[in-house]
């Protein structure tokens, strides 16, 4: 998809210290640890890429110098923001900043955010990119995962978002990718607002406000195509590899 330049900008929350995956990260932040020699960060911009999707900002913060050293020499174009304040906050704060920076007047363009310690398949974005619905989460349908965001859903809309979902409430695991249209991503960004900015909540996980974001805005569930693994240990990454293996 080389040629095809698509309107939507991309959101990556990179700022995590990752310390599971220590001695790695002890030198590098968790997005930059690589899988089958691919750090995780650097797939997500391929996948995005391969997808038409350039317009992509960054928000670091653990070893803040080193991600940008290392994105800077593949991806020059990317930009990057850091988060100076990544050990005392979550990623609801990265993605407060990183929203004020990519639109300072507003939400006027659809965009995708994701966190950067997902290695998922090119083919992810695909299924985003060619729906023509806008607010979507990736959902894998009739997952459970313990560890992960689970979704609940009423009548085709998604009405909640957290690892408390019950098993037999749940519709599937959100892989942490979603689908903002200028309605959805102006609502969950509020939502943001009014925790940091209000009630000065800055530990918050993202899917706090955008479980927030479900009561002002239809939301729903784009069906997971392709692989994908969220990599928070060394059991995790052994994982990645294995069902990533075809990629080295």
């Amino acid at each position: 998809m080389d040629s095809y330049v698509s309107n939507n900008k991309a959101l990556i929350l990179a700022a995590g210290l990752g310390t599971r995956l220590a001695p790695i990260t002890n030198d590098r932040p968790k997005s930059l640890v690589p899988v089958n020699g691919k750090p995780i960060l650097f797939k997500q911009i391929e996948n995005l890429k391969e997808n038409g999707i350039y317009d992509i900002t960054i928000v670091s913060g653990y070893k803040a110098d080193y991600l940008q050293k290392a994105v800077h020499e593949k991806f020059p174009e990317v930009t990057i923001i850091e988060s100076r304040d990544y050990a005392t906050t979550n990623n609801m704060y990265s993605a407060y900043i990183g929203i004020k920076s990519m639109f300072p007047n507003g939400c006027t363009k659809p965009f995708y955010m994701m966190n950067a310690d997902v290695f998922f398949d090119t083919s992810v974005i695909t299924a985003l990119e060619k729906s023509s619905l806008d607010n979507l989460v990736v959902v894998d349908l009739g997952r459970y995962i313990d560890e992960s965001m689970k979704v609940m859903e009423d009548k085709g809309r998604l009405i909640a978002i957290s690892k408390q979902i019950k098993p037999d409430e749940a519709l599937g695991c959100s892989i942490d990718v979603y689908k903002f249209g200028s309605d959805g991503g102006e609502a969950f960004y509020k939502r943001c607002c009014d925790y940091i900015e209000r009630k000065k909540e800055f530990k918050m996980w993202s899917e706090v406000a955008l479980n927030d974001a479900f009561s002002d805005v239809i939301f729903k569930a784009c069906p997971l195509d392709g692989r994908w693994l969220e990599i928070d240990n060394h059991n995790d990454l052994a994982a990645a590899e294995k069902l990533f293996g075809d990629e080295k």
